[in-house]
């Protein structure tokens, strides 16, 4: 039950966003400003201000610095050379720029100290943990807002239950391209769009729509205060 209201809020988000893939879309910051962005405790491409403080926190010795610098202009250098490369196909550089992330990734990893390693995945444990408690917080926050009976809650969870059963699957399906997998978790998403106009009601439905909105409005802002910094 505690999980069923933190999957409801992603089923509504995802719902949303497959809908609008089919709009006209807005043009979108890069996505690659830096990298060694520390998400959930681990390493991603991702914020420079999130780059420094897991420098900070990991306690890196000025060659670390110094090698994680070299790193990352190596990489956003790949980066702009494979962006003006206009003699391939799109399928071309999308494999390009997954086998370049890939070794960035490697790169840093190899950066780090064992202890170094261990103290990222202590940080990413504590940070799972966080996000359980922030979950059970949200999870009560929606029952009150929805009113949900509990009919409705059963229905939502085996529903939760079952479309991230299928998205797991399509994710770990070898045979299936990118792309095929895209538009199946795309069709998945849909269908279980029209799953929730059968267990809630049109008043339920619009609550979880403006909270959609509301969402995506706090996640504009705080994107745009990055790409200010």
């Amino acid at each position: 039950m505690k999980q069923l209201f933190t999957g409801l809020v992603a089923l509504a988000l995802s719902a949303g966003a497959a809908q609008a893939q089919d709009a006209p879309q807005a043009p979108q910051q890069p996505k690659e400003k830096h990298a060694f962005h520390h998400r959930g405790g681990g390493m991603r491409h991702g914020g420079h201000g999130h780059n420094q403080a897991l420098a900070k926190k990991l306690n890196f010795s000025d060659q670390q610095k110094q090698q994680l610098k070299d790193i990352n202009t190596k990489y956003h250098q790949q980066l702009a050379d494979l962006k003006k490369n206009e003699d391939i196909t799109v399928r071309e550089q999308k494999a390009r720029m997954a086998s370049i992330r890939k070794e960035h990734m490697q790169q840093m990893q190899a950066l780090l100290t064992p202890d170094q390693k261990a103290q990222l995945q202590k940080m990413k444990e504590e940070r799972k943990e966080m996000a359980k408690i922030n979950a059970k917080a949200r999870a009560e926050k929606m029952k009150i807002k929805l009113g949900l009976s509990d009919d409705q809650a059963k229905q939502l969870k085996d529903m939760h239950e079952n479309t991230f059963a299928k998205m797991k699957q399509i994710r770990e399906d070898k045979s299936l391209s990118p792309e095929q997998k895209k538009e199946q978790v795309k069709s998945l998403v849909k269908d279980q769009h029209e799953q929730l106009k059968s267990v809630l009601t049109p008043e339920q439905l619009k609550q979880l729509e403006e909270m959609r909105h509301g969402r995506q409005g706090r996640d504009r802002g705080d994107r745009e205060k990055e790409w200010s910094k």
